[in-house]
């Protein structure tokens, strides 16, 4: 299970996840493997999914089908598109191989970026998700903090760095304290972790 996190203030965005996921063979017995599951969707956005495995391949599937739309897409655009794209495309991967396992039935995609021609700060977040299979997903009200799962002490101490003028390097590193937290006492929750930031200088990966 995925655990994430994604925060904003004037400086930019942050995002931050593990890359442990988990898939079942055919005799219903889960294997662990690692993948990256953030990444950019144009030059000034990105997708962090999680939850059940199949939440990468469709964040894939929706990157490609925003690089073939005619003429760049701002942000609310992506997610006007993605809502029911995504939806479907969960949709038939439940038709194919009926309900996740027990405690893998949710599923989310946070979707960041720089809009120019929104006010200050200029950057938004929209979270899409479905708890227990449901469908369609739905949009999940958020401020500018993210923790999925959600955690309200690691929320509380984001929001107070964010809130507090806190540069992207400080959050980098406050993510990656917990991150590594985390994994320590969740098995399900391992690296290589994976970071990046937006900016008005757009999407960039980030090694710490």
């Amino acid at each position: 299970m995925t655990q994430a996190l994604a925060g904003f203030n004037e400086h930019g965005i942050v995002l931050a996840t593990d890359s442990l996921a988990t898939r079942f063979d055919a005799a219903g017995q889960p294997e662990i493997f690692n993948v990256n599951k953030l990444f950019a969707l144009n030059r000034r956005s990105a997708i962090l999914s999680g939850g059940a495995g199949v939440s990468v391949s469709l964040s894939f599937a929706l990157r490609r089908q925003i690089a073939r739309h005619a003429g760049p897409l701002e942000l609310e655009e992506m997610a006007e598109f993605a809502l029911p794209f995504l939806s479907q495309g969960y949709g038939r991967h439940l038709e194919t191989h009926g309900p996740e396992a027990e405690g893998f039935r949710r599923i989310y995609f946070i979707l960041a970026g720089y809009v120019p021609d929104s006010p200050p700060p200029h950057f938004k977040m929209v979270l899409l998700g479905s708890e227990e299979n449901e469908l369609p997903l739905r949009r999940i009200q958020i401020g500018n903090v993210v923790v999925m799962p959600r955690n309200l002490g690691m929320e509380m101490r984001l929001f107070k760095a964010l809130n507090q003028g806190a540069d992207l390097e400080e959050v980098l590193h406050l993510s990656k304290d917990f991150l590594k937290n985390m994994a320590a006492v969740k098995a399900e929750v391992g690296p290589p972790f994976h970071y990046a930031t937006i900016t008005s200088r757009g999407y960039q990966p980030i090694i710490l």
